[in-house]
């Protein structure tokens, strides 16, 4: 269906409609590693280690607490994940990616940056490096 210029010339619509697209395209590539986007967020922020409390991961994410429970519930429960106590307090618990939630997370970060490829194919490579620092300046505000 071809869309009136009074909704593609809007930049919030014509956003939405790439962010559909992009959304699209990279969770089938993390459906095909058995991950949703929430989990492959999570894995990411812990990359540079344990030092990052669930609720604290939530938010960066987005996700309420009864949210992120269960993203990372099911994380641990397929051993990508690992709750240990705080170095500072030990009653405070952190998260930590196991050496299999890290080969995962790995695996997962190469296939999306290989989506993105394909979803920015249609520009030229100086137009893509424009585009990610305009859009990284629009989300900083």
């Amino acid at each position: 269906m071809e869309l009136p210029d009074k909704l593609t010339g809007r930049v919030a619509f014509a956003l939405q409609l790439a962010l559909l697209r992009a959304q699209r395209m990279g969770q089938a590539v993390l459906d095909e590693l058995g991950l949703k986007g929430r989990e492959y967020g999570l894995l990411a922020l812990l990359e540079n280690g344990p030092l990052a409390r669930q609720h604290e991961l939530g938010a960066v994410l987005g996700m309420d607490r009864t949210t992120t429970a269960k993203v990372v519930r099911a994380l641990v429960e397929r051993g990508l994940v690992v709750r240990r106590p705080a170095p500072d307090d030990a009653r405070t618990l952190v998260l930590a990616l196991t050496p299999a939630g890290d080969r995962l997370r790995e695996e997962a970060a190469v296939a999306l940056a290989e989506c993105d490829d394909a979803f920015l194919a249609p520009l030229p490579a100086p137009e893509r490096d424009r585009l990610h620092a305009a859009l990284r300046h629009l989300a900083s505000g």
